[in-house]
């Protein structure tokens, strides 16, 4: 493996086994090296492999900028959120959340705090996401001796939730919570009570809630099902649920643009039923 670029002491391009351009960290891995210069496999410390040229680029030119520290923190917070989460981001993260903590952390040295407008939100609609912040916090403030506030853990739950979507969406997070804090408004307000987040049946709404607004989000029209005999026995059924459902249905199409369709009516009726059923 040969450097094809030096970003700084710690930081170089190379060629990996495959003929594919990376990045990859080691301590002292780039000092008194040159173009072309061979890299041993026990020098590096972490790889970087983006399938996504722009994003590489993005990320070459930031973490030229910063301190390798402010990286390394930011690379074993996406290590321990994959784990947690037991998927992969998508590549971005990288991107956003190295420029978010090397910022944060600016901003703390300067006495700069910056509110999140959407903490209270998050914490109830994407506690697991926010769980990962406050551990992020601690992971600054271990590697870092730095105390950052917890509005932070709600900033860097966006990151998460955003890079954990297949969409590209720049807005999922803001728009997503939009959607579910709309839908359990409605809700809220069509039967006068207040719901249970610590119940089952309210923890299974949100998540289907979540996979909708995913699909308003990413434009994924499911195709349209014929009415069916079943689904005018649901209605009937489900008749106070389903006259909720038409509201949040309007909601959406004026807000979003997005069209409900039956079968998706019926499936939010089934959990709005278990809610009501759960007071």
């Amino acid at each position: 493996m040969r450097i094809t670029k030096i970003i700084n002491n710690g930081l170089v391009k190379i060629n990996d086994s495959d003929g594919k351009e990376c990045i990859v960290m080691g301590k002292g891995i780039g000092f008194n090296k040159k173009i072309g210069d061979e890299i041993r496999k026990d020098q590096i410390e972490k790889v970087y492999r983006m399938d996504d040229p722009n994003t590489q680029n993005q990320f070459t030119d930031l973490i030229s900028k910063i301190p390798l520290i402010h990286i390394e923190v930011a690379s074993m917070i996406v290590e321990y959120t994959e784990n947690a989460l037991g998927r992969k981001l998508r590549d971005g993260i990288y991107v956003a959340l190295t420029d978010h903590i090397d910022f944060a952390l600016e901003r703390i040295e300067k006495n700069i705090p910056l509110k999140s407008t959407m903490l209270s939100e998050i914490k109830t609609y994407y506690p697991g996401e926010y769980r990962i912040g406050l551990e992020a916090l601690n992971i600054v403030k271990r590697e870092l001796g730095v105390k950052l506030p917890e509005d932070e853990a709600g900033y860097i739950a966006i990151h998460i939730i955003q890079f954990s979507s297949e969409t590209e969406t720049s807005d999922f997070a803001d728009i997503s919570v939009r959607v579910i804090h709309n839908i359990l408004n409605i809700i809220r307000y069509t039967f006068s009570l207040e719901l249970n987040p610590d119940s089952i049946a309210y923890e299974r709404l949100v998540v289907h809630i979540k996979y909708f607004a995913k699909r308003i989000i990413d434009g994924d029209k499911k195709e349209k099902i014929s009415e069916s005999e079943f689904l005018h026995k649901m209605r009937s059924y489900f008749d106070k649920e389903y006259k909720c459902c038409l509201k949040i249905k309007k909601s959406l199409y004026v807000e979003f643009g997005y069209e409900m369709e039956d079968d998706e009516m019926m499936y939010l009726c089934v959990h709005i039923r278990r809610v009501l059923e759960d007071r």
